[in-house]
């Protein structure tokens, strides 16, 4: 009942033994009380591994994680606990995150934005309408670069540019054009590989356990498959065994969600029997949903022009035919006149 982004299934490394009363309160595994792993205030701690874990969530999102919280009881963590279990190479990008996230919250106006230099750690308060076209005054920098592709621009010395210096900077200059198109769809294709929390929008994916989550942001419990809150699920009328109530009988209910995505294949012989092969096949065809509602929304003209600028949907491992022909009944029922969606 955990969510992860881009990380193989948790498991823990600690050695057994048998005077261990300590456990990883994301992976269940047993923990020496003397553990270098996250340990919180009220006495929640996790392995070194899922401690990694945990680091790639914030890296990940880091407006969603940060201030950092205990995942169990949300209980602020001390930075200092947080800190060491990061590379030398991490400190140095989340001390420029910490700061960042700092002015943005606490001195950026409403017609601002901090503009960062893709190649240092430079950063500048710059109007929310400014050029995506970034100068660098970092001393040991200077580079010139984009904001939108993050590629560096020709720097331009004197008062004339070779035709060169002006074929690349006009491929810039398509990138501020095409910038809000390209977020939209890039935005798109991201949410194809999670799941968001429907009441605060934490994204992540799942584990390999069942498809019922609990979001450690901000601990509403929900369906993975259908992506409501447990209040909002269809269930039995007076039942009282909450989500669990969301599970039974969905076989004959399109309304209602199976526990776990191994049981899809008893009923559809398209599913396979392997756990994540099921969450692959999930979020392929929710990968093409989206992108299908990206082409009703953008419209394909204007996708192929992103596309051929930014290779967005070239590198993202699908066709245009398959975004728009293939077929995405989520579950075909065999003996009801009835599909999923």
């Amino acid at each position: 009942m955990t969510t992860r982004t881009g990380s193989p299934h948790l498991t823990s490394t600690a050695t057994k033994s048998k005077n261990k009363t300590i456990t990883c309160g994301a992976c269940g595994g047993d923990l020496e009380p003397d553990h270098p792993g996250i340990q919180c205030l009220q006495g929640h701690h996790y392995c070194t591994e899922c401690s990694t874990h945990i680091v790639r969530l914030v890296f990940s999102e880091p407006e969603n994680y940060i201030p950092l919280r205990c995942l169990e009881c949300h209980i602020e963590l001390i930075s200092s606990v947080f800190e060491r279990q990061l590379t030398p190479d991490q400190v140095e990008i989340y001390n420029c995150l910490m700061l960042r996230l700092a002015f943005a919250k606490n001195f950026l106006g409403e017609d601002e934005r901090l503009d960062d230099c893709p190649f240092c750690t430079n950063a500048i308060i710059r109007n929310i309408n400014a050029s995506y076209i970034f100068y660098c005054d970092h001393p040991e920098c200077g580079k010139v670069s984009c904001l939108i592709c993050r590629k560096a621009c020709p720097k331009i010395e004197d008062d004339y540019a070779t035709d060169e210096e002006i074929a690349e900077m006009e491929k810039h200059f398509k990138c501020a054009e095409l910038a809000d198109d390209k977020h939209e769809l890039d935005r798109y294709v991201e949410l194809g590989q999670k799941m968001p929390c429907p009441t605060c929008g934490l994204a992540g994916m799942k584990d390999g356990a069942c498809t019922h989550m609990t979001c450690p942001k901000c601990s509403q419990l929900w369906c993975y498959f259908c992506g409501k809150k447990v209040e909002d699920c269809e269930r039995a009328r007076d039942s009282n065994n909450g989500i669990f109530d969301h599970n039974h009988n969905w076989e004959r209910n399109p309304k209602r969600c199976p526990m776990y995505l191994t049981q899809l294949s008893e009923l559809d012989n398209r599913w396979p029997e392997d756990e994540f092969e099921c969450l692959a096949m999930f979020h392929r065809n929710r990968s093409l949903r989206l992108l299908r509602e990206a082409f009703e929304k953008l419209g394909e003209e204007r996708i192929k022009q992103v596309d051929d600028h930014f290779k967005t949907i070239t590198t993202c491992g699908f066709s245009f035919k398959e975004i728009l022909e293939e077929d995405l009944t989520l579950i075909k029922y065999p003996d009801i006149d009835k599909t999923r969606l």
